[in-house]
């Protein structure tokens, strides 16, 4: 099984550390490859919503942190934002791909790249401050069994953000504020989806909203667009 974990801030920081130690103990089957994936760096600022053991490259320093926790598994980092130019340096066939980023520009050539691979599973998740939504795309033999991230969300199919590359650095310095718990709600419910689809196999639902403040999760169950 092949992992790929795209963007370690607030959702992907607490994800990382259960779906390592989730692989290492209780899938005794295969082995588990996991690839760490996310060019910022870890900075005092980010304590009050990310674990990272210490300052610099997230994907190296959580790299090395998860690697010394969970021996079982093989776990590498690429201490790189992911675009058009290097995604298919990095995404292949078959990869289970869990990505936690910020933007929708990310999220679209994401999602457009693995519309082109025969077999793929994508589950994205994000939040603003209080709710968010968690997406899954599955894709076996060139056919889609859900909907892509793009298909029931304009937003996302034509963004109006910025890459991370195509900022300054007064654009990154600057983010909208996250709470710890919204994070922590969509990192579960990734979690949750990579079980049903990464372990048992079944999509039942490919998309949930959530809040905090109602303490509510909403599944969807989308069809295919042709």
């Amino acid at each position: 099984m092949n992992i790929k974990i795209i963007g370690l801030g607030g959702i992907g920081s607490i994800l990382s550390d259960q779906i390592c130690r989730f692989a290492n103990y209780s899938i005794n089957d295969f082995k588990v490859k996991i690839t760490l994936i996310d060019g910022d760096e870890y900075e005092h600022k980010n304590n009050e919503r990310q674990t990272f053991n210490s300052f610099g490259s997230k994907a190296d320093v959580k790299q090395y942190e998860l690697s010394s926790k969970f021996s079982k598994l093989t776990i590498s980092s690429i201490p790189n934002y992911i675009d058009s130019n290097n995604i298919s340096t990095i995404l292949s066939d078959g990869d289970l791909i869990l990505m936690g980023v910020d933007n929708h520009k990310t999220r679209k050539i994401v999602s457009d790249y693995c519309t082109t691979l025969d077999s793929v599973t994508l589950i994205s998740g994000g939040n603003d401050y209080t709710d968010g939504n968690v997406q899954i795309y599955h894709r076996r033999e060139g056919k889609d069994l859900t909907p892509d991230l793009c298909a029931y969300h304009p937003e996302i199919d034509n963004p109006r953000d910025k890459l991370p590359t195509e900022m300054s650095c007064e654009e990154l310095s600057k983010s909208e504020p996250q709470l710890l718990f919204t994070n922590l709600t969509a990192a579960t419910l990734m979690c949750q989806a990579f079980y049903n689809v990464g372990i048992r196999d079944e999509v039942k639902y490919c998309e949930s909203y959530f809040d905090i403040l109602t303490m509510k999760a909403d599944s969807k169950i989308r069809k295919v667009k042709n």
